[in-house]
C-alpha cells in the first residue's frame, strides 16, 4: 500500500536548481490551503561523491525536523547540448558519463543517504514514500530491477513504505512544474501498488471529489502519528482499473528425448546425451526449487516426454507431488511429420497412459515437440478429449479456439502461375467447431529460452552463448509492452512462457529466471500464476456464456 499524502514534509533532491526550486513552489501551491508542506530542495552538481550528497540531505532533513514524509529524486536529465544548435554545441557537452550509468549512480546515491539518515534516526521507521521523477530509457535495462531492489530494502525498514517512478519517456524533459506536482500527488494518494508508471497515464486518470486535509488532524511534532482515513484521502474518486495478468508459465522436460526425435543427428554422441541426462536428474530439480521459493510450484505446468517420465521417473514423482500440471510432449519428442498417422495416434496413446499412471489425473493439455503438429494431431486430441493444446501462435497473449482450416498447400512453382495465385483460406478463431472444442493457449520462439541459450552441435538455429540478460530484457520488454497496450478493453492478458530444464537448470540461466520470476510477482495482485488448464477452462467458460 502506498503512503497517502500526509501533507506534512516533502524533500527534493535534485541537480537542477531551477527546476526543484519550480517543482517546490508549484507542490506548495498545488496542495494549496489543504495543508502547510515545508520542501527543501538538494542541488548537487558535479562529480557527485557519497560525503557531498549526505551533507545535502541532512541539511534538508534538519530543515524538516529530522524527517520526510516523501523523499522525491528529480532524475531527469537535461537533453544533450540543452537548446543549443547543433554547430553551438561545445565538445564538453558530449563527453559525459554515459547517461544510463549516471542515471542509475545519481539516483542510487541519493536513495542511500536518505536510508541511511533514517536507519540511524528511528528505531521504528515511519511510513514513507520514495518517488523518482525521470526517463525510463535513461536508465536503460536496469530500470525495473533498481526500483526491485529498493521496493525490496524500503520494505525492510517500514512494510507500507513504497517506491514509485514516474516516466516521462512519451512526454519529453520540458514537462512543466504544475503537472508533475499534479502527478506526485494523485500517484501519493491513490493507495496504488504500481512501481512504473508513466506521467500521461497518471494524469489522465479522473481524479474529482478533493476532501481537504484538516489542519487540525495533522500533528506537526510526530511523523509517526496515524490519522483519520477520511481525512487523508484526497482522490476519493481515484480509480485505477485493476488488470489481471495471467501468468502462463511452462517446461518442456525434454532430457534425453531431445536428441532422440527432433533432434536425432547421426553424430550425436555421449556428450550430446550426457546434457539430457543432466537436464532429467540435475535441472529439473533446480528449477523446481526455484519455484517452491517463489511459491509457485503448484501454479504451473510441465509438458513432459512419455520418455523421460520413464526414465527419469523419480524427478517426475517430484514434480507431480508439488501440485504441477502434467501435459504431454510426444514420447521421443518427435515431430508429427516424422510419423505415420498410425504411429502419432499409437504414441498419444502411449503417453496418455504413462502419464495417467503418474499422476493419476486424465491428461487435459498437449504441446506438439518443437511445434511439429499437423492437422492430423489437432483430430485426435479432440477425438480424446483434450482441453487444450499450445504449440501454436495465431496470437501471442490470447487464448482462442484452435483453428479448423484446411492444410496450407505449398506453391509448386513449376506450373502455371494462374493455378497458385489465389489467397489460403482460413478458419475462424472465435466460433465453435463440430464437435469438442479445443482451446489453443499460444507460445512462441520468443517466449522461451532453449534457442538463445542452449549449444546444440547441430542444430543450426541454437546458439548458447547469449548473456541471460539478454532473454531477460526481452521477456520484460514483450510483458511491458503488453501491459501498455492491451488488446482487451480490461487490459487482460495471458503472458506465455516457456523453459527447458536442460537450459534454464544450467547454473548461469537459473539465477536469471530466479530474478525474472520475482520481477513478475513485484507486479502484486495484478499478476498471477496459472496452470495452463485453468486459463483454459477459464477462457472456455466464459466464452461458451457469452455465446449463450
Amino acid at each position: 500500500m502506498s503512503p497517502l499524502l500526509f501533507a506534512q514534509r516533502i524533500l527534493i533532491s535534485g541537480e537542477s536548481v531551477t527546476r526543484a526550486t519550480a517543482l517546490r513552489d508549484e507542490i506548495i501551491r498545488n496542495i494549496g490551503g489543504e495543508a502547510s508542506i515545508q520542501v527543501e530542495t538538494i542541488t548537487v552538481s558535479g562529480p557527485d561523491g557519497d560525503s557531498s550528497v549526505r551533507d545535502a540531505i541532512i541539511a534538508g532533513l534538519n530543515e524538516l525536523r529530522g524527517f520526510a514524509d516523501t523523499f522525491l529524486i528529480d532524475a531527469r536529465s537535461p537533453p544533450p547540448a540543452g537548446e543549443d544548435a547543433l554547430w553551438d554545441v561545445p565538445l564538453s557537452e558530449w563527453c559525459r558519463e554515459h547517461p544510463t550509468k549516471n542515471s542509475q549512480k545519481s539516483t542510487l546515491l541519493r536513495a542511500k543517504s536518505f536510508l541511511q539518515l533514517l536507519i540511524q534516526k528511528f528505531e521504528s521507521t515511519p511510513r514513507f514514500a520514495v518517488v523518482i521523477l525521470g526517463n525510463r530509457h535513461d536508465f536503460g535495462a536496469g530500470c525495473e530491477i533498481l526500483l526491485t531492489k529498493l521496493q525490496r530494502d524500503i520494505s525492510r525498514l517500514n512494510k507500507d513504505s513504497t517506491v514509485h517512478f514516474i516516466d516521462f519517456a512519451r512526454s519529453g524533459e520540458n514537462v512543466q512544474s504544475e503537472p508533475v506536482s499534479a502527478a506526485v500527488k494523485i500517484l501519493l494518494s491513490s493507495r496504488s501498488d504500481r512501481k512504473l508508471v508513466s506521467i500521461s497515464e497518471i494524469l489522465n486518470l479522473v481524479h474529482e471529489d478533493v476532501t481537504p486535509l484538516k489542519e487540525d488532524s495533522i500533528n506537526q511534532d510526530n511523523p509517526q502519528a496515524e490519522y483519520p482515513a477520511s481525512d487523508l484521502t484526497l482522490c476519493r474518486s481515484l480509480n485505477i482499473k485493476k488488470r489481471s495478468v495471467k501468468i502462463a508459465l511452462s517446461f518442456d522436460f525434454d532430457a534425453l528425448s531431445a536428441f532422440l526425435g527432433t533432434g536425432d543427428h547421426p553424430e550425436n554422441n555421449l556428450a550430446d546425451y550426457s546434457t539430457g541426462i543432466f537436464a532429467g536428474q540435475v535441472g529439473g530439480r533446480r528449477l523446481l526449487r526455484v519455484l517452491k521459493k517463489h511459491g509457485i510450484a503448484d501454479q504451473v505446468t510441465w509438458f513432459i516426454p512419455g520418455h523421460t517420465m520413464e526414465t527419469f521417473e523419480d524427478t517426475v514423482k517430484e514434480i507431480v507431488q508439488c501440485g504441477a500440471e502434467i501435459g504431454l510432449h510426444g514420447y521421443a519428442h518427435e515431430g508429427a511429420y516424422q510419423m505415420t498417422e498410425a504411429q502419432e495416434r499409437d504414441v498419444l496413446v502411449k503417453c496418455m497412459e504413462v502419464a495417467q499412471r503418474l499422476t493419476g489425473k486424465k491428461v487435459q493439455g498437449y504441446r506438439a515437440p518443437m511445434y511439429q503438429l499437423r492437422e492430423t494431431t489437432i483430430e485426435l486430441l479432440k477425438e480424446f478429449g483434450f482441453l487444450y493444446d499450445s504449440s501454436l501462435s495465431h496470437h501471442d497473449s490470447q487464448p482462442y479456439l484452435v483453428p479448423c482450416a484446411p492444410p496450407v498447400q505449398r506453391i509448386d512453382f513449376s506450373k502455371p502461375a494462374s493455378s497458385w495465385l489465389r489467397p489460403t483460406r482460413l478458419s475462424d478463431m472465435e466460433s465453435p467447431t463440430a464437435g469438442r472444442p479445443l482451446v489453443e493457449i499460444p507460445t512462441g520462439w520468443n517466449n522461451e529460452d532453449m534457442m538463445a541459450l542452449q549449444y546444440f552441435p547441430h542444430l543450426h538455429n541454437s546458439h548458447g552463448h547469449v548473456d541471460a540478460r539478454v532473454v531477460e530484457q526481452r521477456w520484460k520488454d514483450i510483458f511491458l509492452w503488453l501491459w501498455e497496450n492491451p488488446d482487451l478493453e480490461d487490459g487482460s492478458f495471458v503472458f506465455p512462457l516457456l523453459m527447458h530444464p536442460d537450459t534454464s537448470g544450467m547454473a548461469h540461466v537459473t539465477g536469471m529466471v530466479d530474478r525474472f520470476i520475482g520481477w513478475l510477482r513485484g507486479w502484486g495482485d495484478s499478476v498471477q500464476f496459472h496452470t495452463f488448464s485453468s486459463i483454459a477452462q477459464s477462457w472456455l467458460e466464459e466464452k461458451m456464456k457469452q455465446q449463450g
